[in-house]
């Protein structure tokens, strides 16, 4: 007889079965993308898709309102959040509301799991595009949202078959953290690179999700380059499923290639510490 398979071995197998609940791209949020990708977008078209969702609407005012985009006025409409905050912006808060509802479980562990998840995609979002923007990269602020905000998305898949697992019964105990770790640590990259290539996302995007933790450096791809140095501030300072405190950011390579200092550094953490965008609203467990 054979050796029982690993929690890996069980989870791969039931991805490399087919019958695995795939997350979906919300619909609202890929036409928005599309018609934003468009040489000469239509704002009215982007405005009525937005308000005919209700719910759409109301977390994307509450957004508009908050303190990462808040300016000097209220914003009571979609459209007066499409003129002052542009359509980039708005379309980066669509796909924000849109993908937080991915981050639910009826499990309360796994729950708190995506809830983490959650906090740690959003703010690798903010500092993606703080960083884009501060060193000059404007042409890619809207992108490095965008990037950062999916560059898990694999942990949310693998997060999404193991609850599937545990729903069906395959999983007999619940799997320590560790595993749970171990299995995303090992295994997003490769299958949330798959996962955006199934929605159908540009590959900019998708490299990022493969390559956000790639051994070689790409110096030339300034939005994988934004992600990673993103997403290392995010784990310095404990935002997320892990903390590293020890890192020293402004050291890295990433850091080099964007020519940042040790002050340029610490305006980021600031701006996250003060920021309390990603944590508005804690995903609630799924019903």
């Amino acid at each position: 007889m054979g050796s029982a398979p690993s929690f890996i071995e069980i989870v791969e197998n039931r991805i490399a079965g087919n019958s695995v609940r795939l997350p979906v791209f919300n619909t609202t949020a890929a036409r928005v993308q599309q018609e934003i990708g468009r040489e000469e977008p239509d704002l009215r078209l982007i405005e009525k898709l937005i308000v005919s969702d209700q719910a759409l609407t109301a977390e994307v005012l509450r957004f508009s309102n908050s303190s990462f985009y808040k300016g000097l006025t209220q914003v009571s409409t979609v459209r007066n959040a499409i003129v002052r905050l542009g359509i980039n912006e708005v379309s980066n808060i669509v796909t924000m509301v849109a993908h937080e509802n991915q981050f639910r479980s009826k499990d309360p562990f796994l729950n708190g799991v995506m809830r983490k998840l959650w906090c740690h995609a959003l703010a690798t979002a903010m500092a993606a595009h703080w960083l884009s923007r501060h060193c000059g990269l404007h042409g890619i602020a809207h992108e490095a949202f965008f990037a950062g905000l999916l560059h898990d998305v694999g942990k949310l898949f693998i997060l999404t078959v193991i609850d599937d697992l545990q729903q069906s019964g395959e999983l007999s105990v619940k799997p320590p953290v560790s595993l749970l770790m171990e299995a995303m640590d090992d295994l997003h990259t490769t299958h949330g690179y798959a996962l955006m290539r199934h929605w159908n996302l540009p590959e900019k995007y998708s490299r990022v999700v493969r390559d956000h933790h790639a051994a070689s450096l790409e110096v030339d791809n300034y939005l994988v380059l934004t992600v990673r140095l993103a997403n290392l501030t995010c784990h310095k300072m404990g935002i997320g499923l892990r903390q590293d405190p020890a890192l020293v950011l402004a050291a890295t390579a990433e850091a080099s290639e964007l020519h940042l200092t040790e002050i340029d550094i610490a305006k980021l953490e600031i701006m996250l510490e003060d920021s309390q965008a990603f944590s508005l609203k804690e995903p609630q467990a799924a019903k």
